[in-house]
């Protein structure tokens, strides 16, 4: 990497600068595309290989969209942050929910209609003037993730330098004539893993210099005594972890966890660690815990019979990497590509599709402890092999040479 840097010189000391365009940035943001962004910000930047300047806006919840955030400079982790304001002028509320609809439900909008979407989405003119006016400060761009205007109008203001990371899933939105534009238009394209790269191929896209890099992780572990004692639960369980909306197959999950209580009554729990309103999941044997701190929480995954991931849209799968450290097996639908790859390629777990298939799976797992050890072991070996930083790093390095060379 530093021989990269010492042959790509630029006006900042012969480091290399680059930017991260990200619709939000923050250390207590919960969403993949977030962390992504940040980790490998933090990692460049500590381990000398690049300046990072992360640009995003003041937005703190994508819900609201507010600018809650002031603007302007300042640093988190090492890593120079820019916020710039959402603009909210030119949008028309009332059309964009009716476009958003039927995108949605159908999957349909005419082309000028698919355009009409992305120029409704939340944008910020500000950041993208100073993207024009640093065209020569950034040597690249990077725009993550794809579903946000942010992506779609910053990407286009330096074409040429712009590297899309586009976290992209199977939905509506992957679709569109501005997505496909947008992909095939910029410099490069940094996929997560292999399925989202052959995602995007059978989407009909061809995206110049495609390069997959993946998410590091740090070697860690989990206590599972630390996590009982300091919560006084004691009842065996399996996990969700993450945001608890159907968009994530919650509903799925939890409609297959009451009907398999129904038919085999004990005592497992399905414990749900994230956001989630308790009034949602109202089942003596669904526990929602909320958030945990970092430092705590591997501990819950080690204590797991294991992690259920019941989401058909995924990138990556942060969470699963993140179980698999703490040792614990996890459980995954047939349909999803990614994780179904990742079960696939550790042996980490196990996967499922109807009902049965599922009490099949969560029978073995709850019954077999050596099962448990023995897959939750393969998928914490995979991790540290695949996703360790240095191995992420050097692929990142590998397509910085790709995306940098003039041909």
């Amino acid at each position: 990497m530093n021989a990269l840097m010492s042959e790509k010189e630029d006006c900042f000391g012969g480091q290399l600068r680059l930017a991260f365009v990200v619709p939000r940035y923050g250390d207590t943001l919960v969403g993949g595309a977030e962390t992504f962004a940040r980790h490998l910000a933090e990692q460049l930047v500590a381990h000398g290989l690049a300046r990072v300047t992360v640009l995003t806006t003041c937005v703190n919840d994508l819900g609201t969209w507010r600018n809650e955030l002031p603007p302007g400079k300042s640093y988190l982790n090492g890593v120079e942050v820019l916020r710039f304001p959402v603009a909210h002028l030119y949008r028309n509320p009332t059309r964009s929910s009716q476009l958003q609809r039927r995108l949605v439900q159908s999957g349909v909008l005419r082309v000028t209609e698919q355009f009409e979407w992305v120029d409704y989405l939340h944008h910020s003119p500000e950041l993208y003037w100073h993207l024009q006016q640093n065209r020569h400060v950034y040597r690249l761009a990077f725009f993550i993730p794809y579903l946000y205007g942010t992506s779609y109008y910053g990407s286009m203001v330096n074409p040429s330098q712009s590297i899309l990371w586009p976290c992209l899933h199977d939905e509506p939105m992957a679709y569109l004539a501005p997505t496909r534009r947008m992909l095939q238009a910029c410099r490069g394209v940094l996929f997560n893993c292999p399925p989202e790269q052959e995602l995007a191929q059978r989407l009909g896209i061809r995206p110049p210099r495609p390069y997959v890099v993946g998410g590091g992780f740090d070697d860690r572990r989990g206590d599972a005594a630390r996590f009982r004692e300091r919560q006084q639960f004691f009842d065996p369980f399996v996990l969700y972890a993450g945001r608890w909306e159907l968009a994530k197959g919650v509903g799925e999950l939890a409609t297959f966890f009451v009907e398999y209580k129904k038919r085999r009554p004990g005592p497992l729990k399905l414990v749900v660690m994230g956001n989630c309103d308790a009034s949602t999941v109202a089942h003596p044997d669904i526990i929602p815990i909320g958030f945990q701190p970092e430092a705590e929480k591997l501990d819950v995954y080690a204590a797991a019979d294991a992690l259920i991931q019941p989401s058909l849209m995924e990138s990556f799968s942060i969470v699963l990497m993140e179980a698999w450290l703490a040792g614990a097996p996890v459980i995954v639908p047939r349909h999803c590509s990614v994780t179904s790859y990742h079960v696939q390629q550790s042996r980490g777990g196990l996967v499922y599709h109807e009902f049965e298939e599922f009490m099949t799976v969560l029978d073995k797992l709850s019954g077999d402890a050596a099962a448990r050890q023995s897959m939750g072991q393969s998928g914490r070996a995979y991790v540290l092999r695949e996703y360790n930083w240095g191995t992420v790093l050097e692929r990142f390095r590998r397509a910085l040479e790709t995306w940098l060379s003039p041909s």
